[in-house]
């Protein structure tokens, strides 16, 4: 352990280490900057990094939690919010707002989404937090279209899975990297092939 390390509480080496991670992450990109390189810019020890986050997808998670709760946080107000506006708006809405977080917040995402999905941790994802709020969310949120407002048979909680799965932070970001796809086009896509289909026209 550092001299520097000694003086510190754990709460100002967390701050710290949290600090630089996300400097690191904005100006190299999360995919480049090792758990090495974040310790030695933080002056920590590497045990003492490893000890408060056990791999990079670890430290995405810190950082991404005040995010996700401010999301969580704009999402429940906006379903209480349009409680009586038709279900189909609503719908369009809140995929609005996931992927103006996936925008955002996509490289980060992406890092925790492939530590998830590794061989050993491939179910942990389907019990995150993150899965379980917008898994409830939709499949309640589908779960109020009455049966004749709809144009087929409604499987809400298969729907809401579905809709995580196309909304994937490596999916979004391919589609935008690679294939160029603007923002505004890939919300009007999904909303035009997975939410108005639902919907009697």
């Amino acid at each position: 352990m550092s001299a520097t390390e000694n003086t510190r509480s754990k709460e100002e080496l967390s701050k710290c280490i949290m600090d630089t991670a996300a400097q690191l992450f904005s100006e190299h990109g999360v995919e480049s900057v090792s758990m090495h390189q974040i310790a030695k810019s933080a002056g920590v020890g590497q045990g003492t990094l490893y000890r408060r986050y056990a791999n990079k997808a670890d430290l995405c998670i810190g950082l991404m939690q005040d995010t996700f709760d401010q999301m969580q946080c704009t999402i429940n107000g906006y379903i209480r919010e349009t409680t009586e506006r038709p279900v189909q708006e609503r719908l369009r809405g809140v995929i609005g707002i996931l992927l103006d977080f996936l925008g955002e917040k996509s490289k980060m995402l992406g890092v925790i989404h492939a530590q998830f999905m590794t061989e050993s941790n491939k179910d942990d994802f389907y019990q995150s937090p993150p899965y379980l709020f917008m898994h409830d969310m939709l499949t309640g949120l589908i779960s109020e279209l009455p049966d004749e407002d709809s144009a087929m048979e409604i499987d809400a909680p298969f729907i809401a899975h579905s809709y995580i799965a196309i909304l994937s932070p490596h999916t979004y970001r391919h589609l935008v990297c690679v294939k160029g796809y603007s923002h505004e086009r890939i919300y009007e896509q999904f909303c035009s092939l997975y939410i108005d289909p639902l919907f009697k026209s």
